[in-house]
């Protein structure tokens, strides 16, 4: 269950029932019905009176929005993310959140600045990072005439990423459980930025006791580390996580990947990977070796943040022009092939979920039933608690309880705890009822607004709202030249593998 920009159908009266999930908006949080939700903070207040927000979206994630603040007495800017504090479901993750946010201090961590709550939202007041996310900068950078990316280039934003995670690990005990491209913005523009981790969503403070080991499965496919699916690990799943970074960086594409999550565990959990020509062919040794030295399947073999610094692979940091080495190759055929994997697969989901919530009602019924039984308070979403309830009842078929525990192992990966009807179908529906010729022609149909026989990004900005997420879905940089999305495109996505191919 990977990010989710679906809207709920209003031709189905059934549907109609289950509230749509908007993107918070902190300008119209003190309006309306009051939620009765425990706080967070000590107290509340109405962060419009000290900030001015402006209304666009720089981010969008599964529990709320990140926009531009201005503090209105100094004119200051700064990031706030407003999280909705019912899609949480357990509040004392975002506690957790917070305190460790007010807790570190160090050059490559964003930093908290102040927190904000009222009754329905939590608005984290941060510094502001306008350079773009890890990769996409990357990739931008490898993709212009001008532009240049080399393996010294990936060696220090790997290094400032280590001392980051080093000072989380040595000096606070803190293990951040979801170390991903994501969750890495550059400090500005400029050529030598600053990176900062930027979420620590699913964070916590590691017991140091040398029995004691954390169980819960969290963090995202590509980059989360085999011991974590077992359930038993420690902060050595960071360094897993940073291995799997640095390999993207230097040619374009992951070590462990498949069709879907299940696939992409099962590659993982195997941990067998290669460095495949011609991509790695200029790449040196050393960095082969720290890569290798990362993703142990034992955890015990893996290299810490501590030892990992002291790599050769850094030693030359600092003491050679870097305009005078070589860009890296992945800049133009195999980093396109992955910003498309990435892009249409955004795409795909998106797709698959609009087409699952605009199925007949006799497509849906048996659905719709599940669905009501399961959402004992009838508030159109379905929490973990209440999936762990249906399968606790024992009132459910193999197959439904099946479908149940990959729900919340899904949920728990991700660190979300709900899902909404239109996440339900998307994930439940029988899928030879979505890949039907008149299916894919109905999604196609509409995202493309334009009604020019192709998918353009203005298409997608106008279907979600948000030209963040519309770049994200198009997969943009593989579609720099065509600057669309044909039918026969979006047919393949629909119905062929996703694997990446070399």
């Amino acid at each position: 269950m990977g990010t989710k920009f679906t809207k709920l159908s209003k031709k189905q009266k059934k549907e109609k029932k289950a509230p749509q999930n908007r993107p918070a908006h902190p300008n119209k949080h003190m309006s309306g019905k009051q939620e009765s939700v425990a706080l967070i903070t000590d107290h509340l207040s109405d962060v419009r009176e000290k900030y001015h927000i402006q209304p666009k979206e720089l981010g969008h994630g599964h529990y709320g929005v990140v926009r531009k603040c201005q503090e209105r007495t100094t004119g200051e800017w700064f990031a706030i993310k407003s999280i909705r504090k019912k899609k949480v479901g357990k509040l004392d993750v975002l506690k957790r959140e917070i305190d460790i946010l007010k807790e570190v201090d160090h050059p490559n961590i964003i930093k908290l600045h102040e927190v904000y709550e009222d009754e329905k939202y939590l608005h984290l007041v941060t510094e502001l990072c306008t350079g773009g996310e890890l990769f996409d900068r990357i990739i931008a950078k490898t993709q212009s005439a001008e532009g240049h990316f080399s393996e010294h280039d990936a060696a220090e934003i790997v290094k400032h990423i280590i001392e980051a995670i080093h000072y989380c690990h040595d000096t606070k005990h803190i293990c951040h459980r979801d170390l991903k491209p994501e969750n890495f913005l550059f400090e500005s523009t400029d050529e030598h930025s600053v990176i900062k981790i930027i979420d620590f969503g699913l964070s916590r403070h590691e017991d140091t006791s040398p029995s004691h080991m954390m169980k819960t499965k969290v963090g995202t496919p590509y980059y989360v580390a085999p011991e974590v699916l077992n359930k038993e690990y420690d902060k050595s799943c960071d360094m897993w996580s940073i291995g799997v970074i640095s390999y993207i960086l230097l040619c374009g594409y992951p070590p462990f990947y498949g069709d879907n999550d299940h696939e992409i565990f099962v590659s993982v959990k195997a941990a067998k990977f290669d460095f495949p020509s011609p991509e790695w062919n200029s790449i040196s040794d050393k960095a082969k070796d720290f890569i290798s030295s990362l993703l142990k399947k034992d955890p015990k073999a893996r290299l810490t943040a501590a030892n990992s610094l002291e790599h050769p692979w850094f030693a030359d940091l600092g003491l050679v022009d870097k305009a005078t080495l070589p860009n890296l190759t992945h800049g133009s055929e195999m980093n396109s092939k992955f910003a498309h994997f990435m892009g249409m697969a955004k795409l795909k989901k998106a797709a698959l979920a609009h087409i699952a919530t605009h199925l007949t009602h006799n497509e849906v019924a048996t659905l719709e039933d599940l669905f009501k039984t399961i959402d004992k308070d009838g508030d159109g979403t379905l929490t973990v608690d209440e999936l762990k309830a249906a399968l606790d009842s024992g009132g459910f078929s193999k197959d439904i309880c099946t479908e149940l525990e990959a729900m919340i192992a899904d949920l728990a990966v991700e660190g979300h705890h709900s899902l909404n009807w239109k996440e339900f179908v998307a994930a439940t529906v029988d899928k030879s009822l979505v890949f039907k010729e008149d299916k894919i022609k109905m999604a196609f149909d509409y995202f493309d607004r334009s009604h020019r026989g192709s998918i353009t990004v203005k298409d997608l900005q106008t279907v979600f709202g948000s030209e963040q997420q519309a770049k994200e879905i198009m997969g943009e940089l593989n579609h720099a030249k065509e600057g669309a999305i044909t039918y026969e495109e979006f047919h393949d996505m629909m119905e062929e593998e996703g694997h990446i191919t070399t």
